[in-house]
């Protein structure tokens, strides 16, 4: 039976989706800064951002979590205390080698903990949608991107921190102590009951497409990311060449951007349940383009103060945009395998914006950051239109539906 979330519940996913954004970020941030003092060339540095590309691909995997069931503990509660034991167990080993002599077997033991936290999320995801009521999803996934920039925080920036003052050892000791408090969490968690599967279905991931609402779902996850991840990717870089210094770059980005992303973030539910989705939907996607647009002025002025005005108007759409997307991704699951329903749409949307992220800033080394910041922009025009002609599609069916 589906349930209204309730506090203990929010403490539980936002713990679990912490440690998971946590572990990550220290090894694509933290340990690329540790590595790169240590002198580790910029190829060998490239091997360790592979592993974001687990996120993309976790919905090849995606239907063995949906299909096999622990009965006596609970579906996806019994996956996500497998992939959180092995996700703290791999910090408690990691911090018993050498970082100089053992490097070889840290990084492929990144590589499993990657592996692990990318499986953690499509059983927590799957958890949420079959134990949360329909209309609760929105504070969930609004719950999910706060942790996200919360953890990116914690394992980026804090990790770095107790690194330089606590060392290795003690700082991987710390981190495996947050991934075994999380387990603890949610071995007391009760799980509503589900079906069982009765075989393991690829051919979902072809037929989910072949409806004519679901083809315009499908552009609409490759276009909405365009503004928003090429926002946050050549923000830092224009501060750079702008000759702001790197501590100033952090302090502004990292920690007022995030902060005011994770406020945001906690805030749109009630914007949802105000306006609704569509209204959400299409104002967000057109925050997105201003945002964009708005670091066009930062080669005018570059002051503190108007910097942090950008920086906090990109962020204030930056995670209302993800979160709007992800609730209508988990409303277009499927009640069967919603886990791998969930993933290959979030897959998607993730690698478009890595897609949009990575262009943005090599196209901008050849044609500049102007008219790479204006052609992005027209993109996510297309975006808003595609927003509002999406959920015109879907009132038209409800329409005929009501008729018939």
């Amino acid at each position: 039976m589906k349930k209204k979330l309730v506090f203990k519940e929010y403490i539980l996913f936002l713990n679990l989706y912490i440690t998971q954004y946590m572990g990550l970020s220290f090894f694509i941030q933290a340990f690329i800064g540790i590595l790169r003092k240590n002198g580790m060339s910029l190829e060998n540095l490239g091997i360790v951002y592979m592993l974001g590309l687990f996120w993309v691909f976790r919905f090849l995997w995606a239907p063995f979590i949906d299909k096999i069931q622990f009965k006596t503990i609970g579906h996806y509660k019994g996956w996500i205390i497998i992939f959180q034991f092995f996700m703290g167990l791999i910090f408690f080993i990691i911090s018993k080698f050498n970082i100089s002599s053992d490097l070889q077997s840290i990084i492929i033991l990144s590589v499993f903990f990657a592996f692990f936290s990318s499986s953690q999320t499509i059983a927590l995801d799957g958890l949420i949608y079959k134990n949360v009521f329909k209309k609760e999803r929105s504070k969930a996934m609004s719950i999910k991107m706060a942790s996200g920039l919360i953890g990116m925080v914690l394992g980026g920036g804090v990790g770095l921190i107790l690194y330089t003052h606590l060392g290795w050892q003690k700082t991987m000791m710390i981190l495996a102590l947050c991934m075994f408090v999380a387990l603890i969490q949610v071995i007391f968690y009760k799980e509503t009951k589900t079906k069982n599967i009765k075989e393991i279905n690829y051919k979902q991931f072809i037929s989910f497409w072949k409806e004519k609402t679901k083809k315009q779902w499908l552009i609409l996850l490759l276009l909405y990311p365009a503004a928003m991840s090429a926002a946050y990717g050549l923000l830092t870089p224009i501060l750079v060449d702008l000759s702001w210094s790197l501590d100033r770059i952090g302090y502004i980005v990292h920690i007022i951007g995030y902060s005011i992303g994770v406020c945001a973030s906690f805030s749109i539910y009630w914007f949802i349940e105000k306006y609704g989705k569509r209204k959400v939907l299409i104002f967000s996607s057109l925050g997105q383009v201003l945002g964009l647009l708005m670091l066009l002025i930062l080669f005018k002025n570059n002051s503190t103060i108007v910097t942090v005005l950008i920086v906090g108007f990109i962020f204030s759409f930056y995670t209302p945009a993800t979160v709007i997307m992800s609730t209508l991704m988990m409303d277009k699951s499927s009640k069967q395998t919603p886990a791998a329903q969930f993933a290959i749409q979030h897959s998607i949307f993730s690698f478009s914006g890595i897609s949009f992220t990575s262009l943005s800033i090599f196209l901008s080394d050849t044609f500049g950051y102007s008219n790479i910041i204006i052609f992005i922009s027209i993109i996510g025009l297309f975006t808003v239109y595609s927003a509002y002609k999406i959920k015109l599609e879907e009132e038209k069916n409800l329409l005929k539906n009501e008729i018939s």
